[in-house]
């Protein structure tokens, strides 16, 4: 029996015609995205979601909660822009072809993306190992709130929206593909503008210890130091210490 390499051709089945030739790295490449953002974070969400329910720790501190419920930025413009430009780049794809919206292949390329997001599968789940009772799907005061900063919390004060950005690059390398990078992009800026609320909640429910660890740890980690100030998330944090 041949060994098969990773760009030999495939059955088209495999690649569900995201390519002009599947090969066993495009397959790995399209799966591992569609594993991660489709099964992983559903299956660890839900799984989080339902420990929190079993041990009564989805109560929350209603009156922090509730003033800062509307305090979140309501600009969507960035994601209607992106969901314009995936809706161009799938008529492109329609009606120029595959190689419009996924011009090379490379099978080095495509499975360090795959690499990269099997990583990010370890990371989210640590995250959610990490925050315990102190998790909830959406920015609020939880009533046992504790402050987390050990595990992945010791190198990001938000190390779920980093692994999102992470998981983005992670689909970029293993598909090649533009159109579907679109959609993790769409994840990593809807879960970023939640920053700023969480900021605000935990400041409030913790004051002086939570401004010493924002003042020590950058908000996506120190990869991406340079970005969170440029998108504004370490503004606070320079005002803070002045």
């Amino acid at each position: 029996v041949c060994a098969m390499g990773f760009d030999d051709e495939i059955s088209m089945w495999w690649c569900l015609g995201d390519t002009w030739r599947c090969t066993p790295s495009e397959a790995l490449g399209l799966w591992s995205v569609i594993f991660f953002y489709m099964f992983w974070m559903i299956i660890v969400t839900v799984v989080h979601t339902a420990i929190q329910n079993a041990r009564g720790a989805d109560s929350r501190n209603e009156a922090i909660s509730h003033r800062h419920a509307n305090s979140g930025d309501d600009n969507w413009c960035d994601v209607f822009a992106l969901l314009g430009l995936a809706a161009a780049g799938v008529a492109a794809w329609l009606i120029g072809g595959v190689r419009w919206v996924h011009p090379a292949q490379s099978s080095q390329v495509q499975l360090a993306g795959v690499a990269l997001l099997a990583a990010c599968c370890v990371d989210f789940a640590r995250v959610h190992a990490a925050m315990g009772e102190s998790w909830s799907p959406e920015p609020e005061a939880k009533a046992r709130h504790t402050l987390v900063t050990h595990g992945p919390f010791r190198w990001a004060r938000h190390p779920m929206y980093a692994v999102f950005l992470w998981a983005l690059f992670g689909t970029v390398l293993a598909t090649l593909n533009w159109v579907i990078a679109c959609y993790p992009l769409a994840v990593f800026l809807m879960g970023a503008r939640r920053i700023r609320v969480e900021e605000r909640i935990l400041v409030e429910l913790f004051g002086d210890e939570y401004l010493d660890y924002r003042r020590r740890v950058p908000a996506l980690g120190p990869p991406w130091r340079s970005l969170s100030r440029c998108l504004g998330f370490e503004a606070e944090t320079a005002a803070g210490s002045t």
